[in-house]
């Protein structure tokens, strides 16, 4: 809030227009890792793409569900990844690697899961049947899932709530995991102890189900989705209720919402057809600040980047829009007289402008000692109150692209090689050889029509007609037919030697004419 200020009471720092789109595979979900340099993407064929924010490329592809993609969660450390799917699994990724550590199956279809944000191997999962459980990674399979309580009254039988379309719980960690909180069908939000599973509060929100629970960065808050259209804050020290957040002329179901980086404003997506409507609503007055309008497309899921204004939303035809702030060149704030001209303008210099001036420096004091300046030890940034606690491993922000091994890489630089050589020039060696060595057979051959052709025939080579094939009659040059001789052979050469051995420059006779059988080129 202190550099705020600093930018001037008209700047922004909420997103307002498309930047870019992400297309690889239908996408459907969409959560941004800690520090917000990668982005994980679930999609409807179960795979999950993995982007480098930065540079805007996928540079993991990771393959296990065979259905849609319901729910991501990443760890502390960007290190490890939780996706669940329709089809019941629920597999945990390393990042990294891009290879699947383990998979988990249950009974029906998974609408959620999140990982601990202290410990990356618990995460919490919601299946529709048997309900909310957590799961221990490091456990033996047989005390791995444990079942969580997700009604503080079992034997109640659930209201009928009118347009209920969900049939499970929501379970999500508080920022620090030590509690979890759940969101039942009967408008309740029961919290629950990380340790002992036991209910310690019970928040009521109304006669409608829960569709999502989400925290903001610091924890101090938290925002549920519910049925009846209205998104609600709560304070998560004593589950007080602080504001709630709708449409009041659209009366719009809400499809998803979130925090901004910041905790000022609160964002919901319509879950109305065909419009692609982002709500930013400012978290203190409760006043909506701005409405983003994009393509006609529905949203499906969106994500506010953790440092920066930035939204990631996920339309139902598969792509990934990137909203970001619409930033517009200030140039009179580094000087404060200049100018911007629509058009060309004469410039006249001063007499004076360039002129050396002499600039007067003040003497140093001679009893000031420099102070010795550390230039080793890193300062680290801390960009939130949790970099004080230590990870568990080092942080993934990046991912190397894969290497390529030796054999690889010589049968690339191979391709390379052959494609910029062209075709093979051996072949092309040894097909003039032989040509050449059947050129020297014939020559030792006689033939009468060489002993007995003519010497001038240019008259007769310019009146010949065109053989069978199109082909011109050779030319009279002996030197220029000895040297050309090897590039005609078989049916395609003439013929010039005729019944009574003169050679008269006609036509080339039939293959059955031949006296010796075989197709003898005629020498040019």
């Amino acid at each position: 809030k202190m550099n705020r200020a600093l930018l001037g009471p008209l700047s922004q720092d909420i997103p307002e227009v498309v930047e870019d789109y992400l297309d690889d595979g239908t996408a459907v979900v969409c959560a941004f890792s800690r520090k917000g340099s990668l982005l994980a993407v679930g999609c409807s064929d179960g795979r999950v793409v993995i982007w480098d924010f930065d540079t805007r490329s996928s540079v993991r592809h990771m393959v296990s569900h065979v259905q849609t993609v319901t729910s991501l969660s990443w760890s502390r450390s960007g290190r490890r990844l939780c996706s669940a799917a329709t089809d019941g699994t629920v597999v945990v990724w390393d990042v990294a690697a891009g290879e699947r550590i383990k998979a988990y199956r249950f009974e029906a279809a998974v609408m959620g899961v999140r990982i601990h944000p202290r410990n990356e191997r618990v995460f919490v999962a919601c299946p529709l049947k048997p309900g909310p459980v957590i799961v221990y990674t490091d456990r033996p399979d047989d005390q791995a899932i444990v079942p969580l309580t997700a009604d503080d009254e079992p034997d109640t039988p659930l209201p009928v709530l009118p347009g209920r379309k969900l049939d499970s719980a929501v379970a999500v960690f508080n920022r620090k995991g030590q509690q979890i909180y759940i969101g039942n069908l009967r408008g309740k939000v029961l919290v629950l102890d990380a340790t002992t599973l036991q209910i310690t509060n019970s928040i009521s929100v109304g006669q409608c189900a829960i569709k999502g629970i989400e925290f903001n960065m610091r924890g101090d808050v938290f925002l549920v989705n519910s049925t009846d259209r209205t998104l609600r804050v709560y304070k998560t020290l004593d589950g007080s209720f602080e504001r709630r957040y709708t449409d009041l002329v659209n009366r719009v179901q809400w499809r998803a919402c979130c925090f901004s980086n910041t905790s000022d404003y609160v964002v919901g997506a319509s879950a109305k057809e065909a419009d692609h409507h982002i709500y930013i609503w400012e978290r203190e007055t409760g006043n909506l600040h701005k409405m983003l309008e994009g393509p006609h497309e529905s949203i499906l899921d969106l994500a506010w980047h953790p440092i920066r204004p930035v939204i990631a939303s996920v339309s139902n035809f598969g792509y990934v829009y990137v909203w970001s702030v619409n930033y517009t060149e200030n140039w009179s704030a580094f000087a404060p007289d200049f100018k911007e001209l629509e058009e060309n303008v004469e410039y006249i210099e001063r007499e004076d402008e360039f002129d050396d001036v002499e600039t007067k420096f003040q003497a140093r004091p001679e009893n000031i000692e420099d102070e010795p300046v550390d230039i080793l030890t890193p300062e680290i940034i801390h960009f939130a109150s949790s970099e004080d606690e230590p990870l568990s491993e080092p942080e993934l922000t990046h991912i190397p692209s894969a290497p390529i091994d030796d054999a690889e890489m010589q049968e690339i630089a191979a391709a390379a090689q052959a494609a910029a050589a062209g075709p093979p020039r051996r072949e092309a060696q040894a097909d003039g050889g032989d040509r050449k060595k059947k050129k020297t057979e014939r020559s030792e051959q006689p033939s009468r029509s060489r002993t007995k052709r003519p010497k001038s025939t240019s008259s007769r080579r310019k009146s010949a007609p065109a053989g069978a094939d199109g082909a011109a009659a050779a030319p009279a040059d002996g030197a220029a037919g000895d040297a050309a001789a090897g590039d005609v052979i078989g049916d395609a050469a003439g013929y010039d030697g005729d019944s009574d051995g003169e050679s008269t420059g006609a036509a080339p006779a039939p293959p059955d004419a031949k006296a010796d059988g075989d197709a003898v080129p005629m020498s040019q």
